[in-house]
Parts: C-alpha cells; structure tokens; sequence
C-alpha cells in the first residue's frame, strides 16, 4: 500500500491511501514517527482537490508493490483499521464511503471531525481496544448514525484484561407527523436506539443503564435485534447485574418457538449451547428444535439436541419383583 503523509504535530498525518485491498490498515509508525492524525477527506471520493505538498510511503517491498494500485477512497473502502497510536481524525474523512462496513480503533482516538460519517450507509460495527480504562469516542460516533451499530470492546486494561464486551444499538429515525384537524407538526419516534444512545456517562458506557432498556427494545425492535442483545450480553457479560442476566434469560426462555428456527437457520451453535448451558429449555422448545433441525438437515444441531434431550430425560430405575 502507497500512503500520501505529512508530519505533523511531532507525529504522523496519514493524507491519502493508495491499494488493491479494501481493507486499509494503516501502520503505527512512518519513518519513526507514530501515526497520530487522519486528514479531512482522507478516504472520501468527494475531495474537492489533491495536495501536493506530502510525501510518500510504502508498506510493501519494492518488488511486492503492484501496479494496479488504485485510490482508496469512497466506494473501494470497505474496512479501515486504525493504528492505536491514532488520536485524531478529520472532518469528512468517511463522506460519501457507502461501502465501508467495518471501522476498528483504540481509546487513544478521542477526536472524531464533523460529518466524518456522512453517507457512510453500511457502515455495521466498530472494533474499540479500551486500553488506557473504560472511555472512547462511540457515543460521538453513534450519534453520526441512526442505523443499527454492533460495538465490539476489548479490554486491554488491567481491570478487565482480555475481556471483551458484545453491544447492539439498534437503528432509530424521527418522522414528522401532522395532526391534520389542528394543523400541528409533531415528533414520531421509531426505534429503540435514541435511548441506547444515551447510555453514557463522560465517555464511558453505563452498562447497568444499557440493560435496562432491553424491556423497551422488546416493544420496539424486530427478533433479530433482540436475539442479538440477548446472546451478546450473556455470552460476554461484562458488569451484567443478576437482574439484568435473569431477565435476559426469561426472555429466551418464553420466547424459544421463536429464537430457536432463527438460530438453527442461521447454524448459531455458539448461541444454542447457551441454552443448553444455562438450562433454558422446555420440554415443548427441545421438542420444537429437534424437528425444525431435523426439517433443515442440520446433523450437526440436531446431534446437539439429541443429545440434550437424553440429558433431560429422567432415568427410569429398574423394579426388581421378589
């Protein structure tokens, strides 16, 4: 990869990106220095002009280089991933990227410019290494996007060393309605995710606060969006409060006839060993996914739950007639 940079600030301002590959990673260090800024416009397609006044590095060997490099920028960025020396990136470094689904970054990064997520449709998760302790910039960063946004925390910490945290913010739009008899404009609210967006306290995110909300998601969101904030709380539970687990749990529990076709649909093992691991089967649920993973041809699920209702079967002892 080709890298248009200047120096800046005793560190490195990475300019302009020149690949093959969709997925950018940016290095930690050029010439010495630590990359530190990302300029304005940075990955847009939609700069007005190119500088001139920058240098140029290569990630790659002289003879690994390709000639069919091309600029990253709008379209052809799918994947960014941030070095964790980054602190700082510009205002509409993203404008117009409608293909970018993945951003990944470290606490270090604490300023984010205006608009640098404009038109960023498909954008769909964001990776954040805490390192330092428990803040980042997601809550300036969710606020750029109504649609839904998967969050994935590593705690590199001392605290919470190599733990990791697996968060929903579901999607969420405004819609003006009018009241036509009395002529008046008023806020519709749709979605759940305003109020999960709200979940933060100076940069860090009130976990306790987060769970709280799942009773209005129930109302709000569609199976899937619940699904996954079921699973992921449980599966990583980072700071999850007895009542927040128990109410998780109930949720999974009363609601199997549906959870279950979607896991077995999409081979979800992970999610269905939970329940088998938490004990959260009914007799008619296990007796449900059984024939929908018999109906599906999924040997490997159906082996699982086979399995499972052998375990909760009781033994029948043998009567001996004397």
């Amino acid at each position: 990869m080709k890298i248009h940079y200047r120096v800046s600030g005793g560190g490195i301002e990475i300019v302009r990106c020149f690949g093959t590959d969709s997925q950018v990673v940016i290095p930690e260090q050029i010439e010495g220095k630590p990359v530190i800024k990302a300029a304005p416009y940075a990955f847009s397609a939609r700069k007005d002009k190119e500088e001139i006044d920058v240098q140029t590095y290569y990630t790659d060997q002289v003879g690994q280089r390709s000639a069919e490099e091309k600029l990253l920028a709008g379209d052809a960025v799918k994947e960014v991933v941030f070095p964790n020396t980054m602190r700082e990136i510009g205002r509409y470094i993203f404008y117009g990227c409608r293909n970018l689904r993945k951003l990944e970054f470290s606490d270090k990064l604490t300023q984010i410019g205006s608009g640098a997520f404009t038109v960023c449709s498909s954008l769909e998760h964001l990776s954040v290494h805490l390192q330092s302790g428990n803040k980042s910039c997601i809550k300036e960063i969710l606020g750029e996007l109504w649609k839904r946004i998967d969050v994935t925390f590593f705690y590199e910490n001392e605290a919470l060393s190599s733990r990791k945290a697996e968060l929903v913010f579901p999607g969420h739009y405004e819609e003006a309605v009018e009241n036509t008899p009395a002529r008046i404009l008023y806020t519709q609210h749709h979605g759940s995710g305003n109020n999960y967006r709200q979940c933060f306290f100076a940069k860090e995110l009130d976990y306790r606060k987060y769970d709280e909300l799942f009773s209005v998601a129930v109302v709000m969101e569609k199976l899937p969006v619940l699904i996954d904030l079921c699973f992921g709380r449980l599966l990583f539970p980072v700071e999850l409060a007895k009542k927040a687990e128990t109410e998780y749990k109930e949720y999974i529990r009363e609601h199997l006839g549906e959870i279950v076709p979607y896991l077995i649909e999409h081979e979800q093992m992970e999610r269905i060993r939970l329940i088998s691991g938490e004990k959260l089967w009914t007799p008619e649920g296990l007796d449900m996914a059984i024939e929908c993973a018999s109906g599906k041809k999924k040997s490997e699920i159906l082996s699982l739950l086979m399995n499972e209702r052998q375990q909760m079967q009781p033994v029948k002892k043998k009567k001996f007639v004397l």
